[in-house]
């Protein structure tokens, strides 16, 4: 199967969107059944951007990458931290968390690999070093 750039979103952004839906999973499997505003509120803005990222994905957009890669570093750190007593407290909470992460690492992956039909920089586009 040849990655081209089209494939490459098509992928990423099913990826994204999977995560999204693995995330609607982990809230309820981690005991959110309550329905604390706060903790609802920010599920649906976890998952709103999730999509809103999928979307502009699929349309071929460069910028979610870097957003994607941000919102990855900034969530990933205390999911890490806070990993050993989720799977303590709920085996299953913890392994889809552990899901979640590679989903959206692979999608971030896909989307930063270069593809089969992207054009090769010419001489004219390389950086000049400078001889010393």
């Amino acid at each position: 199967m040849t990655l081209t750039t089209h494939t490459k979103n098509t992928w990423a952004s099913n990826l994204i969107r999977a995560s999204a839906v693995l995330s609607l999973a982990y809230y309820y499997l981690i005991g959110s059944t309550q329905g604390e505003a706060p903790t609802v509120i920010a599920m649906c803005v976890i998952l709103g951007i999730l999509m809103f990222l999928a979307m502009f994905i699929r349309a071929g957009h460069k910028w979610p990458k870097w957003v994607l890669l941000v919102l990855l570093i900034a969530t990933i750190i205390p999911d890490v931290i806070s990993l050993p007593s989720t799977i303590k407290y709920n085996l299953s909470a913890g392994l889809m968390a552990i899901l979640i992460d590679v989903v959206q690492i692979t999608a971030l992956v896909l989307l930063f690999i270069p593809a089969k039909n992207d054009p090769e920089p010419e001489e004219d586009d390389l950086p000049v070093v400078a001889d010393q």
